[in-house]
């Protein structure tokens, strides 16, 4: 189990520089075809921002995961083990059921936005929700297991 979730969390992360990657490469071509060639590729914004999309949720995934999105932890490192211990479970708890609303929001947007097109490129609109829809997916397997294991420690 821990060595299927440290591969998913490495994938989402992986995922995520893949994004990156494309974006720089989408803006260098944009600025190359503007500036050099003197041709506008009108394509290459929309796609650029379409990646960012993607590569922010897939980020948010691996940053659950590896548990290093941001956190203040000024009050709970002086709490005692059990308190601090209910503490992260309830916090774990709110994010879940955040990204729940978010997940069950994404799929109906998914379902709206299918017939719609892209303006420059022949790509559903429905791609943008997708990525929310995958990222808060496995942000909710990912909390289901943080919460476990603190669940585990707590007993």
């Amino acid at each position: 189990m821990k060595k299927l979730y440290g591969f998913a969390s490495n994938l989402f992360e992986s995922l995520s520089t893949i994004f990156l990657a494309c974006i720089l490469t989408t803006v260098i071509l944009q600025v190359f075809f503007r500036y050099v060639a003197r041709i506008v590729v009108p394509w290459t914004e929309e796609f650029a921002r379409y990646l960012c999309i993607w590569m922010v949720f897939m980020g948010a995934a691996a940053a659950v995961a590896k548990e290093t999105h941001i956190r203040i932890t000024f009050v709970l490192d002086r709490m005692p083990e059990k308190i601090r211990l209910a503490f992260e479970v309830l916090s774990l708890v709110i994010v879940f059921l955040f990204n729940l609303i978010l997940f069950l929001g994404s799929i109906d947007l998914i379902r709206l936005n299918w017939g719609q097109q892209a303006v420059t490129f022949p790509v559903s609109v429905a791609v943008l929700y997708l990525a929310i829809a995958v990222s808060s997916f496995f942000i909710l397997v990912f909390l289901l297991v943080l919460c476990f294991n603190r669940l585990a420690r707590f007993f």
